[in-house]
């Protein structure tokens, strides 16, 4: 079908918009397209949170500009797939709508107005494009998931190790390392890595790690949502299973504390009969669900004498450098007296527990004093670094929870020093809770430090408001870490000490 131009140059602007438009705006597509990519992966490949993120975020879901990123966006099969197909989508959206515009339409105004429109609408609705890419490609995903899931469960059935579920709202990754260390020899044990906490990172774990020496694995289980954590145990079929903590971590996402409730005890649930929960029962709502459980026997840990715990200890005397305590085994009397390089209060709780898993799995309270006083802190988590010119670091920027932070202000407040400042963009994920639980963090922050340096505008009102009731704290604000390390090296001088509570995700920083 041919048409007589309407005008002179018709024809030129045609071949101009094909051949030079299109394809330059198929590559600024696959640039936005990746900057966007980055944001979906860290949201964890969640459609509704991305998008939600995206509307929060106007002005850089525009994608136009290279954001600094602390977690570099990691190009797997799925990142790529997802890539290439959103590319495609964009150009095809642009080249062929306006091509059928051209041919049934009558040419002009139907073609170029339809490429004008449809170039605006790929360019505003890039985050959507991405969406629809991993739509569909869902069929291709699940298919690829599938083959590498049963490969992994072959594996699992083969090796029959012992499997220890960990979970719980905060606590759930130093506790599943002190269990690793405590279980069993290293060679027979293997423990899923860093926050590989949902299926496809536990079936990578078994297909690329486990060996038939492994008799013990410790899985962490991470969740968002009801029936995640069913559907790991489903898989791995853990015999021991660990409830550390139920609080409003993530209650953004779950909508409330009792979706928590039910999805962390979906851990205990799914023991067998045979099987054994070990439960923190100085947290009140792991307590409460301890008193509740009948179907397999409850390992009880904790320090509080009020929930009777059968794994608790005695005579803690807390340092700046770490913890002399006498762990104690209620049941038979048994006692230990350990010295462990962990700080805080609540990292004992860390030790209770995997003291309490190596005792159901067969150690004795005896064999473990040399593993647990070589238990190490996990890397930002109240990590003690030796900084630069005299300065001592406490890192506990992995993540945060009104406990967790309670507990660094803590060991920040025992440490001498002349200087001690903080460095905290406040506590996120914790919906209606999240104002109050940062405005109690800034009010204890700054009974503690010299100086608070609030990193993002997220929680900057909530932490300022808190802090200002205290007087002689010095309140900085700043918009990224960056920022932050300037101020720092600005007046950092020998025997400060300075505490990094938490580190924004990426997407979380302006």
């Amino acid at each position: 079908m041919s048409f007589t131009d309407p005008f002179w140059g018709y024809s030129i602007l045609l071949r101009t918009i094909v051949y030079v438009l299109i394809p330059l705006f198929g590559i600024l597509q696959f640039v936005r397209l990746r900057r966007a990519l980055h944001v979906f992966q860290l949201e964890g490949y969640k459609r509704r949170e991305f998008l939600a993120w995206c509307r929060a975020h106007r002005h850089r879901a525009r994608f136009l500009t290279k954001p600094t990123a602390k977690k570099p966006l990691v190009m797997t099969g799925r990142a790529w797939r997802i890539l290439i197909t959103a590319t495609i989508v964009s150009v095809l959206a642009v080249l062929v709508i306006p091509g059928v515009a051209h041919l049934f339409l009558g040419g002009w105004p139907a073609d170029v107005g339809a490429w004008a429109v449809m170039t605006g609408l790929v360019f505003f609705g890039t985050p959507r494009v991405l969406v629809l890419a991993d739509q569909v490609m869902t069929p291709v995903q699940a298919t690829i998931n599938g083959r590498f899931m049963r490969a992994a469960q072959t594996r699992l059935t083969k090796v029959e190790p012992l499997v220890v579920g960990v979970t719980g709202s905060f606590g759930k990754t130093s506790t599943k390392f002190a269990i690793e260390r405590l279980i069993g020899r290293r060679e027979a044990v293997l423990a899923t890595p860093g926050s590989f906490n949902t299926p496809l990172g536990v079936a990578r774990t078994i297909n690329e790690h486990m060996t038939d020496a492994h008799r013990f694995f410790i899985v962490e289980m991470g969740a968002y949502g009801t029936g995640e954590i069913a559907e790991l145990c489903r898989f791995v079929r853990p015999r021991i299973g660990v409830l550390t903590a139920i609080g409003p971590a993530h209650l953004e996402r779950f909508g409330s504390i009792e979706a928590i409730r039910r999805t962390k005890y979906e851990l205990v649930e799914a023991l067998p009969s045979g099987g054994t929960a070990v439960m923190n029962v100085d947290d009140p709502e792991v307590r409460a669900v301890a008193d509740e459980t009948s179907h397999v026997p409850v390992v009880r840990y904790g320090l509080k004498p009020e929930g009777s715990p059968d794994i608790t200890a005695r005579e803690v005397d807390l340092t700046p450098r770490g913890t002399t305590l006498t762990i104690v085994d209620s049941r038979n009397g048994d006692e230990l007296g350990v010295t462990t390089h962990l700080l805080g209060r609540h990292a004992l709780g860390h030790v209770l527990a995997a003291t309490a898993v190596a005792i159901a799995s067969g150690r004795s309270l005896v064999e473990l004093k040399t593993p647990i006083e070589s238990l190490q802190p996990v890397d930002h988590r109240l990590q003690i670094i030796d900084g630069t010119g005299g300065v001592t670091v406490i890192d506990d920027a992995y993540n945060s929870n009104p406990e967790g932070a309670a507990a660094a202000l803590e060991v920040l407040g025992s440490m001498p020093g002349h200087q001690k400042i903080v460095v905290t963009p406040g506590i996120v994920e914790l919906g209606p809770l999240q104002h109050q639980a940062n405005e109690d963090f800034g009010e204890r922050a700054g009974q503690v430090a010299d100086i608070l340096i609030v990193v993002a505008r997220l929680n900057r009102e909530a932490i300022t408001a808190g802090a200002a009731r205290s007087t002689g704290t010095r309140i900085v604000t700043v918009d990224s870490l960056n920022e932050a390390q300037k101020e720092l090296a600005a007046v950092l001088r020998a025997g400060d000490v300075v505490l990094f509570e938490n580190d924004l995700p990426d997407q979380y920083e302006d």
